[in-house]
């Protein structure tokens, strides 16, 4: 009877961890669950980024660890929501399977008082999914010592000490702008925003390797742009002389009406020595963000255009000018922190690089190259990885 009795409630607690009540296989009855960890999610309405493919989130949890306890993120769980509080999906990511699971979201051991990073781990829903609001499950194991890291690896995933839940109302974002690509012919997306993108990498409330504390990303839907060739190469012969990229040199183009409001036309181009960077000897403080010779272009609508690493003295505007889509701008160059020449491309929320967020951006009138097949795209988003041409 004790037995059965035992089965039942096993089975209830299961039931209830599925249908979306999260519940505790254990918890210390001396701490509120609710007090583990501070959760903060930047920026603090996310963005949903979208096209005919389906849905993407891209935001960043910071998760402080309020206890006298070492803690450790064992799981997290993510519910989607419809607007009349219905489940639509669910989803998780833990440490019951083959590495790396959770692994994949870097640090997860927090010492008191600690702060840690990690990157929303459900990011791509297909068209059929309906968004109203996603709540999240963080749960925690206690880490004081060796012994107790030992047993929580032997743990299952229902057994944990503290969870604490977070529900977050994400928006559709619709541009306010009409965007073009901002270089001609056939290129590439080396490097956009996806989960794994160093774009899309930037710790929050971390040092950036210099003196300053990030709290926003302006790279968040940031790309890095290259010109190939028909066979996808992006430079012909050796990679270690920076006249051999295909998109060293070539025009770059105002993606959308605007005035320019911030120009640096003057740090001289990187050159390689060998299979080493040589970069240019500059005065303290004249590239501090390692961004080259840019250019800042105000749409209006709180939509900003950057565009880094051009060629020195190549760009043709001055501060205050308007410009139209489609005029040249430029020259990409290799300014700046750059390993080779790239055009580094992002529209942010705010005239203040460090105190902006990142914003999608979506294209008009260009070609999408998958393979053999050529489509014909009217306005979409792009991202790491895709072959694109411009018709404009």
């Amino acid at each position: 009877m004790l037995k059965n009795l035992t089965l039942i409630c096993f089975l209830l607690s299961l039931y209830s961890f599925k249908s979306g009540k999260i519940i505790s296989g254990y918890e210390d009855p001396k701490i509120d669950s609710s007090k583990v960890a501070a959760i903060k999610i930047t920026p603090a309405k996310p963005l949903i980024e979208k096209d005919i493919y389906g849905y993407y989130l891209n935001f960043d949890i910071n998760i402080k660890n309020q206890t006298t306890h070492v803690i450790e993120l064992n799981s997290v769980e993510l519910s989607v929501m419809d607007a009349t509080g219905k489940l639509v999906q669910r989803k998780f990511i833990d440490h019951n399977g083959q590495s790396p699971e959770i692994d994949i979201l870097g640090k997860t051991v927090i010492k008191p008082g600690e702060s840690i990073s990690i990157f929303n781990p459900f990011h791509t829903f297909t068209p059929s999914v309906t968004i109203a609001s996603l709540k999240y499950g963080f749960f925690f194991d206690y880490e004081d010592n060796q012994q107790q890291a030992d047993n929580n690896k032997h743990r299952l995933p229902m057994d944990y000490d503290a969870s604490v839940i977070k529900v977050i109302k994400p928006e559709v974002y619709i541009a306010k702008n009409e965007y073009y690509l901002p270089l001609k012919g056939k290129i590439i997306v080396w490097d956009g925003h996806d989960f794994y993108s160093d774009n899309r990498r930037e710790p929050i409330d971390a040092k950036d390797g210099k003196t300053n504390v990030i709290s926003k990303n302006s790279n968040r839907y940031a790309y890095d742009l290259m010109s190939i060739d028909a066979s996808g190469s992006m430079y012909r012969g050796s990679p270690y002389d920076k006249q051999n990229w295909y998109v060293f040199g070539k025009p770059v183009y105002v993606p959308s009406d605007g005035k320019v409001i911030e120009v640096k036309n003057n740090i001289p181009d990187n050159d390689f020595n060998g299979k080493s960077i040589q970069s240019p000897k500059l005065a303290p403080n004249a590239d501090p963000k390692g961004m080259g010779n840019y250019i800042v272009i105000d749409h209006g609508n709180g939509e900003y255009s950057v565009m880094q690493h051009m060629e020195q003295g190549s760009i043709r505007a001055r501060v205050g000018q308007k410009v139209k889509a489609g005029d040249q701008i430029g020259t990409v160059g290799f300014s700046g922190n750059a390993t080779y020449p790239r055009l580094h491309y992002t529209v942010i929320n705010s005239s203040r690089q460090l105190a902006a967020e990142g914003i999608p951006s979506y294209f008009n009138d260009y070609k999408l190259y998958r393979g053999a097949i050529i489509l014909p795209i009217k306005r979409s988003r792009i991202d790491s990885g895709d072959i694109v041409e411009s018709d404009k």
